[in-house]
């Protein structure tokens, strides 16, 4: 996979997903890991849009029974990207070759009550968290370097590329959770 060799930060990213044999393309959403940088901006852009018609008139906080996140539990861990990039990216503009620290998503999630968090008020914040993300990364350069406490070193772009799999992935995961009204 000659993208993800080439950034110490994808190729950890991605081998946090898969495991040792990261694909070239997600099995379960069909991005391409060479989604160019501009063109995955766009994608993180153009999601609340998306992610607003695949709520319309449907129930997202219906409780998966296996005790996984509920379908808006996914629009709130999108959010939380969005808000913590755009802080690493507020660091970086200011500090070149920042290093930013890694969290865990499933804590976060914990400590933030994913799963009792509405609906309505994750429709209303993710637009507004996807607002200032675009924003700030349209304020650097791809090239951008940076370090990731986990998984190295990476660029503006690469983490682009990482987070608009995040914002396309977790479509079929709030499709697979929302219940029809």
């Amino acid at each position: 996979m000659a993208n993800i060799e080439k950034s110490p930060f994808l190729a950890g990213a991605v081998r946090w997903l898969y495991g040792p044999d990261a694909p070239h393309v997600c099995p379960g959403c069909g991005y391409a890991w060479s989604t160019d940088a501009a063109d995955a901006l766009q994608l993180i852009a153009a999601s609340p849009v998306r992610y607003a018609a695949l709520l319309e008139h449907r129930d997202g906080m219906v409780a998966p029974a296996d005790g996984s996140w509920n379908a808006t539990s996914f629009l709130w861990h999108l959010t939380d990207l969005a808000r913590g990039w755009s802080e690493r990216w507020a660091l970086l503009a200011a500090v070149p070759m920042a290093e930013f620290a890694g969290w865990d998503p499933d804590e976060l999630a914990a400590a933030r009550n994913y799963r009792n968090l509405e609906t309505v008020s994750a429709l209303w914040a993710l637009p507004r968290a996807v607002e200032v993300l675009v924003e700030l990364s349209g304020g650097l350069d791809a090239s951008t370097p940076f370090a990731h406490g986990d998984w190295g070193r990476g660029t503006v772009g690469d983490a682009l590329r990482w987070l608009a799999h995040e914002f396309v992935h977790h479509q079929t995961d709030v499709v697979a959770r929302v219940v029809a009204m």
